[in-house]
């Protein structure tokens, strides 16, 4: 469902017309949260000082929803950091692949992604399809099944570069056990 537009999470779209108003497009708190507590202590004072000059504080008492282009600008930043030796799309999806790992430093996160072998492959990637619309509020996401084994994920927006996702599949994929694994992106114009 909608929500209620607030005067400061809403800006007219005038593209919609006179009148209309869109929420700003946001990342939700507990997955900025989890994206840098999978770093682990690679989260250096460095790489904090990086996100802050990018509007990205992870040192406030009280963080708040982070904006789509903050969030995008943050990974970017962070794939530099972390992998500078890496070409990009492959810091990308090590990132993807850190976040299933970091998942499963967590005590529920543990506990769910042990439930993912007796899930098996074609029920995770319904799962993860699903989860895609819990860490945004712009991400949409289509699970087209073309058989056994083989999906496509189609999604709207990947916040410029397609290995952060591609490593969350593979990662999750392969913890339910699936076996000669391929995750390719395709048709990437920039946003999805």
């Amino acid at each position: 469902g909608w929500g209620t537009l607030l005067g400061d999470t809403a800006e007219w779209d005038r593209r919609a017309g006179p009148g209309c108003f869109v929420e700003e497009e946001i990342v939700y708190r507990h997955t900025v949260e989890g994206v840098f507590r999978s770093i682990g202590d690679r989260l250096t004072l460095e790489l904090r000082t990086k996100l802050k000059d990018v509007g990205l504080d992870l040192d406030a008492q009280s963080p708040h929803h982070t904006p789509r282009k903050t969030f995008a600008e943050a990974l970017r930043v962070t794939v530099e950091h972390l992998y500078p030796q890496l070409a990009v799309g492959e810091g990308f999806r090590r990132l993807g692949i850190g976040i299933i790992q970091g998942m499963e430093q967590t005590v529920l996160g543990k506990s769910l992604v042990s439930m993912w072998p007796i899930f098996g492959p074609e029920r995770v990637v319904v799962r993860i399809q699903e989860s895609f619309s819990t860490v945004n509020n712009y991400m949409r996401s289509e699970l087209l099944t073309q058989g056994p084994g083989h999906h496509i994920i189609r999604v709207n927006e990947c916040n410029g570069n397609p290995g952060y996702l591609r490593g969350l599949i593979e990662a999750g994929l392969a913890k339910a056990g699936a076996k000669n694994l391929r995750v390719e992106p395709f048709d990437f114009d920039g946003h999805a």
